[in-house]
């Protein structure tokens, strides 16, 4: 049990890494499964249960609720109803205990999963309740960068502009320096502007967060993330931004007449406003927490070995600063101790 300190969401850091432990574990016998619809499911059932004994009084603020199809487009997942929903209560809900936001992508990389492909994760952010950004499962453009490129960005200018700053923030030409895009169609353009400077690009499948790590880290040799994704991987890009010390600029954006005043409903009346670090997550105090489900470049998938499992997670917070990579043993049979573990 991790020690606690009072009034900061990152006293419960480790048990959050926990948390997202056992989503990976229950999740990733389903790899290589070919629907995601029982990856989703499973993900969300385990996230609720294993949420629901982590002692806060936690609000699910953000919640992934759908996934991108064939085309890039999204569409829902048949999940069982009621499984978990944005406004559930979780927690031991103790009245002493912290008030906060739950921002839960369940699996980052649904397809990637049910392909038996690289790169799925199951992720939380935490922070004190109502400074979440909230937002309906919809897209938002975004712009990040690592801590030596930070106050050199702005998500309005053009892009060959921010690739130039971007490379002069870390002392490099736009040859050195090395920007993921998610391969849309709606990024081509996008991916000609940003080959014009003559910059590297990764073209990615899916996710934002995975590269958001790699951006907050040197030595990582990723540098930026440009494009439209999914705004609830935004709010959880954010929380990793916070904790790694970059930037992150976004913009909603919607395709529907419908998220437009589902906006103006959470508060948004400008869905064409730029939202800075301080409109996506109103607080200092943030938590973050990962592990991979199948392996990709910054966490290992999960591993199995006769009785047991092993896991490769991540955690940060802000409060304090703090980045911590994890290397579990599961013993998941009786007498799997007994029998010695595998390292």
């Amino acid at each position: 049990m991790a020690e606690r300190r009072s009034g900061s969401v990152a006293a419960s850091a480790i048990e959050y890494a926990a948390v997202t432990e056992r989503v990976a574990l229950r999740v990733s016998p389903l790899e290589g499964a070919g629907g995601p619809e029982r990856a989703f499911t499973v993900a969300t059932e385990t996230f609720k249960e294993e949420l629901n004994a982590v002692p806060v009084r936690g609000r699910v603020a953000i919640l992934r609720e759908q996934r991108l199809d064939e085309k890039g487009e999204l569409r829902t997942l048949n999940a069982l109803p009621g499984t978990m929903s944005v406004g559930d209560n979780l927690g031991t809900g103790n009245p002493s205990e912290e008030e906060v936001d739950l921002a839960i992508v369940p699996v980052e990389g649904l397809t990637l999963l049910a392909r038996g492909q690289q790169g799925s994760i199951a992720a939380v952010a935490v922070a004190p309740r109502g400074t979440m950004l909230r937002t309906p499962d919809m897209y938002m453009s975004k712009l990040i960068v690592g801590p030596r490129s930070r106050g050199s960005i702005d998500i309005d200018a053009p892009v060959a502009e921010n690739i130039y700053s971007i490379a002069e923030g870390i002392g490099r030409k736009p040859s050195e320096i090395t920007v993921a895009v998610l391969e849309r169609e709606r990024h081509e353009d996008l991916v000609e502007q940003i080959r014009e400077t003559g910059a590297r690009i990764q073209l990615r499948q899916e996710g934002d967060l995975t590269p958001a790590i790699a951006v907050g880290l040197r030595g990582a040799g990723l540098h930026a993330i440009i494009g439209i994704g999914g705004a609830p991987e935004g709010i959880l890009a954010a929380a990793v931004v916070r904790c790694l010390g970059g930037e992150m600029q976004a913009k909603m954006w919607p395709t529907q007449r419908s998220q437009v005043e589902k906006l103006k409903e959470y508060g948004l009346e400008d869905p064409e406003k730029k939202l800075t670090m301080d409109d996506l997550i109103r607080s200092s105090d943030v938590v973050f927490a990962a592990t991979g489900i199948t392996s990709g470049e910054i966490l290992n998938g999960v591993r199995y070995f006769r009785g047991g499992g092993r896991t490769h997670s991540v955690v940060m917070s802000t409060e304090p600063r703090m980045v911590r990579f994890m290397d579990t043993i599961h013993a998941l049979e009786p007498e799997a101790g007994t029998q010695g573990f595998q390292l």
